[in-house]
């Protein structure tokens, strides 16, 4: 069951970047959408990190250390992927959202 935390982590914080993708290439039609989608996205992407804080702990109550030291670094480096990604997205979706050419 645990080991469905990292898969789901990934699958989250794959979403996470889709929904914004998706919006922004609808265009014009998804202005409306873009608020939602932007809270959405923020969403999936703090249960991507909740699970990997899960899956964390898990490895601390059954005492696998080794598991944490090996870990740790590709999970920091995975987390801050997925958050640069996620806020360039988000940003330039809400900077489009409020161009001042976009027709509301």
């Amino acid at each position: 069951m645990t080991s469905l935390l990292n898969l789901g982590s990934l699958i989250f914080g794959v979403i996470s970047w889709i929904i914004p993708t998706t919006l922004l290439i609808r265009g014009r039609d998804a202005i409306k959408t873009r608020t939602k989608g932007m809270f959405y996205s923020f969403s999936s992407a703090s249960i991507a990190i909740f699970m990997q804080i899960l899956y964390t702990k898990h490895l601390v109550d059954i005492s696998d250390w080794s598991a944490l030291m090996d870990t740790q670094g590709g999970v920091i480096l995975a987390v801050s992927i997925l958050l640069i990604v996620l806020i360039a997205l988000n940003s330039l979706m809400l900077k489009l959202s409020n161009s001042p050419h976009t027709v509301k």
